[in-house]
């Protein structure tokens, strides 16, 4: 261990190089993975942060929660099944809206439900909704302008709703979601709590939320394709270590064959090696951290960029297991190495 440590102090500016590279791979993977929850969260937050554990439409709509209608029988059966710890029916309508006395037309998905219900979500500002013409809205659509207080109408329809609260993070098919209650008497889902039977199964569709979200148009597609990029970036990440310590250790292959000379074993410079991979790639992944949640403070608000703990604890692990995995090349040519072969090709 101090063998590796004294020679990243000796060798700065050798380390430093691989040092930047590895801050620029690890900080674009940070990034990425930050839009594509972004991305993630602007298509289906009201779903990933709903507090049911399944949801049940109507069979043969291909998990299209929008295209899914339950009838108010159908509701009650659902909700007296077996299991069911809690059942609550939810009606999901998109379209736009306008606030009184603007024509500016808003997309937004209505969520109609009880609105004393496990489905509402907290409030973040505001209060909430008391009477049927009251909703509780996503607070991006503070940047539409709309404040609490004001009225607005949903086309198509002459019911004004009055804005009392907003809620973070509910957004469904990049549109910003509006709670109101459910007076239409029609239903596109149940939200279920607790357990769903096979009986129930054999009349309707039960969903987990990761199926709901799957079948919602283009976020499959979405997260593919960014997810694609990232594991890229780990290969890159791999390869770009793998080739850089290879290249190292080639340097010193007669410096390795002396201290085996000397009596070192291959088990001790096989540690150093590892020591220094840990050590170089903790600190540029501390770093790309660090410049990940600079640039975030950064991005304009319309982006959709969340970056949680969670997320970059995980990349970071995974950085860490790649830079591990990409210096193992290299342990087979310090295993290799024969003393007096290396003294000799060093003449």
């Amino acid at each position: 261990m101090f063998l590796g440590i004294r020679e990243l102090l000796h060798a700065k500016f050798r380390y430093i190089l691989i040092g930047v590279i590895m801050v620029l791979v690890a900080g674009l993977i940070f990034i990425i993975s930050g839009l594509a929850k972004g991305l993630s969260y602007d298509n289906a937050s009201s779903i990933i942060t709903m507090d049911a554990d399944y949801l049940a439409i109507e069979e043969g709509v291909e998990n299209q929660l929008t295209q899914s209608s339950l009838s108010e029988s159908a509701v009650n059966e659902i909700t007296a099944s077996e299991g069911v710890q809690k059942a609550v029916p939810l009606a999901v309508q998109m379209g736009a809206f306008s606030e009184t006395g603007n024509d500016k037309k808003i997309d937004a998905t209505l969520f109609m439900t009880d609105m004393n219900s496990m489905l509402v979500p907290q409030l973040s500002e505001g209060e909430m909704p008391e009477n049927s013409n009251e909703v509780l809205v996503d607070d991006q659509l503070k940047n539409e302008g709309i404040s609490i207080g004001d009225t607005i109408t949903f086309k198509g329809s002459k019911q004004e709703y009055t804005v009392t609260g907003f809620a973070e993070n509910q957004r469904y098919s990049h549109t910003s979601v509006v709670y109101a209650e459910n007076k239409t008497g029609h239903f596109n889902a149940v939200a279920i709590k607790g357990n769903a039977n096979k009986k129930l199964e054999q009349h309707y569709d039960v969903l987990t939320k990761d199926e709901i979200l799957a079948a919602l148009p283009s976020y499959s597609q979405e997260q593919a394709s960014l997810n694609m990029m990232i594991i890229f970036l780990y290969v890159i990440a791999a390869f770009v270590l793998a080739v850089f310590f290879y290249v190292i250790t080639l340097q010193k292959k007669a410096q390795f064959g002396v201290l085996k000379a000397l009596g070192a074993k291959t088990s001790y410079l096989m540690r150093n090696l590892l020591v220094q991979v840990i050590i170089l790639s903790v600190i540029c992944i501390g770093a790309a951290a660090a410049m990940t949640f600079g640039v975030g403070k950064l991005l304009p608000e319309a982006m959709p960029f969340v970056l949680s703990s969670d997320l970059m604890l995980l990349s970071a692990a995974l950085l860490l297991a790649v830079s591990v995995i990409g210096s193992l090349v290299s342990l087979s040519q310090v295993v290799k190495v024969d003393p007096k072969e290396a003294i000799e090709g060093a003449e």
